[in-house]
């Protein structure tokens, strides 16, 4: 009876198998999965973790992870002597070994060993120098496209900009002329019935005015000269954006402002867009509850930091946050799939927030339901503190 040996898998197989991984990925966190599952042949049993740099150049995403005991972490951020090189060593934080994975001149992510000792074994045993040369390289192809459809998206909003601010302005040019006759009918008409119906037609289109010019305020560029940002500002700006929305579906909305100026020194839209996320989940979370009711709420946390949290009347459920930032899709069709009743994506306004030094922290309970914390550092301003305001 003859007993067949197992071959071991040959590099050039394994390199075949990671650049195939551009042709078959449809984002980067896939991709970072299949990318250790055709490595872990040349890896053995060894617990690792495949992870990208953030937008900060230090944040680790780990991305796919394979054999990691349950209490293992894995470091947030990447040491600059890491940074800097592409010399393997081991975390102080964490005592994990990371092999930093280089690609076009610069760092692009890291190789993480659960076990160091072992870790640096595999290194020095296994020809992996040209494996994980490929690695990053596929890596940086698949961020590089991520970044690509970002740019492609700001494009295309900011067309959809222009377009909204030039139909605005064409529907405000006919309503500007009916409300003039409307206030010629008004001095004219004797009878009191006709006076109040023209009288209410002019509410109506002040109205409309209202919505017209907060849409034109809401997509205009209102960043500060210095990136300094004043949070109560904009909670009230948004507010006035997307409050009305929100009582018309039967919600009532508390927002407490402070009388101090709360400054962080943030991207304005980007700061908008987490806001946006946070407040649709707190929608969608208080629908079906008895008291359906939204509290946000601007507040100091510490001596460094400030914060927006929102409270809704939901049941207090914790969701996941997985940053989706190496997610985005890139086929055409998954557009499709997408409508109005899917979740919004918490893990990306969590992105948002830490490419501004902060994070989304979110709690919850059933007596209190689910609060969601826009936490950003306080930034260093001599500006005197204007007033605040308290919206009902």
């Amino acid at each position: 009876m003859s007993v067949q040996a197992t071959t071991a898998p040959q590099p050039t197989d394994v390199e075949s198998s990671l650049l195939s991984v551009l042709l078959s990925a449809d984002s980067t966190r896939q991709g970072a999965v299949a990318l250790l599952e055709a490595l872990r042949p040349m890896l053995e049993d060894a617990s690792i973790a495949l992870a990208v740099r953030g937008r900060d150049g230090l944040t680790l995403h780990v991305l796919a992870e394979h054999g990691a005991p349950s209490t293992q972490r894995w470091p947030d951020k990447l040491e600059p002597q890491f940074a800097l090189g592409a010399q393997p060593g081991v975390d102080p934080g964490t005592g994990t070994l990371v092999k930093p994975l280089r690609a076009s001149g610069r760092v692009v992510g890291a190789l993480v060993f659960a076990d160091a000792l072992r870790g640096s074994e595999l290194l020095r045993g296994c020809h992996l120098d040209g494996l994980l040369d490929t690695t990053a390289a596929v890596l940086h192809a698949l961020g590089s496209r991520t970044d690509a459809e970002l740019r492609r998206r700001a494009h295309g909003l900011r067309s959809v900009e222009a377009i909204l601010e030039g139909m605005a302005h064409q529907i405000a040019n006919p309503l500007t002329g009916a409300s003039a006759i409307a206030q010629l009918l008004v001095e004219d008409l004797q009878d009191e019935g006709h006076r109040g119906a023209v009288q209410q037609i002019r509410q109506e289109m002040a109205r409309a005015f209202t919505v017209l010019h907060d849409l034109l305020e809401f997509q205009r560029e209102t960043g500060a000269h210095d990136g300094i940002m004043d949070l109560n500002a904009v909670v009230e700006r948004l507010m006035r954006f997307r409050g009305y929305a929100i009582r018309e579906q039967g919600i009532s909305i508390d927002v407490e402002l402070t009388p101090a100026f709360m400054p962080v020194r943030a991207e304005a839209r980007g700061l908008e867009h987490a806001l946006l996320i946070a407040l649709r989940s707190a929608e969608l979370r208080s629908h079906g509850t008895v008291n359906r009711s939204i509290r946000v709420r601007v507040a100091e946390r510490g001596a460094h930091d400030l914060a927006i949290e929102i409270t809704d009347s939901g049941p207090g459920s914790v969701p996941d946050l997985v940053s989706s930032y190496f997610d985005l899709p890139f086929h055409v069709e998954y557009a499709g799939r997408l409508s109005a009743g899917d979740n919004p994506d918490l893990g990306l306004a969590d992105s948002i927030l830490r490419g501004c030094g902060g994070s989304l922290q979110v709690t919850g309970s059933k007596a209190d339901g689910t609060t969601l914390a826009l936490v950003l550092p306080r930034a260093t301003t001599p500006m005197a503190n204007p007033q605040g305001r308290h919206l009902a």
